[in-house]
């Protein structure tokens, strides 16, 4: 599943669907790509929220416990900072930690 999330994420960032959010901020990420996460927050996760962000329903995603509060507060940083690369780049490494 990481694999086709992340390739559409990229591909959505790539046409430019993201670019137009306007949503408000919320936590600070610091170091995307090294500061320890929190336990309700993965990279995966942002990615996620920051795709139904774009085309889905975040509350019911939210309810159902698809994406947590934090994840999806850490996609709208994401997408206003342009910095949702940088979580793929997270989830790369995760999943490759995780496969050792």
């Amino acid at each position: 599943m990481t694999g086709a999330l992340v390739a559409f994420v990229v591909g959505a960032i790539a046409l430019g669907t993201l670019a137009a959010c306007s949503l408000p901020t919320g936590v600070e990420s610091g170091n995307i790509l090294t500061d320890e996460l929190p336990n309700n927050v993965s990279a995966d996760g942002v990615l996620l929220a920051a795709v139904i962000l774009s085309s889905g329903d975040i509350q019911a995603a939210v309810e159902k416990s698809i994406v947590s509060s934090a994840e999806v507060n850490a996609a709208r940083d994401a997408i206003l900072a342009n910095t949702l690369n940088l979580w793929r780049q997270r989830a790369e490494t995760d999943v490759a930690v995780a496969s050792e």
